[in-house]
């Protein structure tokens, strides 16, 4: 879930501390599986992969995805790329490959001690790359401005606003989406951890009402830099799927 040198030679213990403490490699920290994208982006030359299964039943239809992919790639300055892929998707007999996407994520402000928030802009494209039937058949652009608060060693605060641009197949306008989320997360022990969510989004047309779903899950370390996740949610207003489960598998390639 999401999470996101000093004066020289003064005195020499504290150069070398600093030194020692700089190779260190970071926490991971993940964009799933919650909705709630984190405000820390990967470090330079770091490769992180982040994949899952995702079930959902709306009405009478059950969908499945398998595996959503995104790929993160720290670039330095606070930045890194990213390169998703819906995996296969669909339901009963009907399946096919999604779209894909590609983005970037910048930290503004790091993670600190006190009030201070961990702050990052993101944005991205949905490109249809995938089969028809299973393709939005349009070049879809997103933004998300991500706020952390570590509100104490084992509790957490996250945030995301945006909107994303939405096509349809043989629609000729694309439909706009303010976009949000509320994330609360709790280390239960030193590898364990869970959350309970809110999150939505209302169409700036209008003619529907708002969709609003809650989910929770837990995250567990295998180690430092892999981890496993489990989550549930159900829908609570408009369009929202009746119910979602998932699981997914992150890691960290070594530098």
């Amino acid at each position: 879930m999401s999470r996101f040198a000093p004066t020289l030679l003064f005195p020499l213990t504290v150069a070398v501390g600093a030194s020692v403490a700089s190779a260190q490699p970071p926490d991971l920290v993940t964009d799933r599986p919650d909705q709630t994208e984190s405000a820390t982006a990967v470090a330079r030359g770091l490769v992180q992969v982040e994949m899952g299964y995702r079930f959902a039943r709306g009405g009478e239809a059950d969908d499945h995805q398998a595996p959503g992919t995104l790929v993160r790639v720290g670039l330095g300055g606070r930045t890194e790329l990213r390169i998703g892929h819906a995996g296969v998707v669909g339901g009963k007999d009907n399946f096919g490959a999604g779209d894909s996407a590609l983005g970037a994520k910048v930290n503004l402000i790091e993670r600190a001690d006190g009030w201070q928030p961990e702050l990052a802009l993101m944005g991205g494209l949905s490109l249809p790359t995938g089969a028809e039937g299973f393709s939005s058949d349009g070049v879809d652009p997103s933004f998300l401005l991500s706020l952390a608060y570590e509100l104490s060693p084992r509790l957490s605060f996250g945030s995301n606003i945006g909107a994303a641009w939405e096509s349809s197949p043989g629609q000729p306008d694309q439909e706009v989406f303010v976009i949000y989320s509320l994330v609360l997360g709790v280390g239960l022990t030193e590898r364990l951890s869970g959350f309970l969510e809110l999150f939505g989004n209302r169409s700036t047309m209008g003619v529907n009402d708002p969709d609003v779903s809650v989910d929770g899950g837990l995250t567990f370390l295998l180690t430092n830099v892999i981890q496993l996740d489990a989550y549930a949610g159900r829908g609570l207003w408009g369009r929202a799927d009746d119910l979602f489960i998932g699981s997914g598998l992150s890691f960290r390639l070594p530098r």
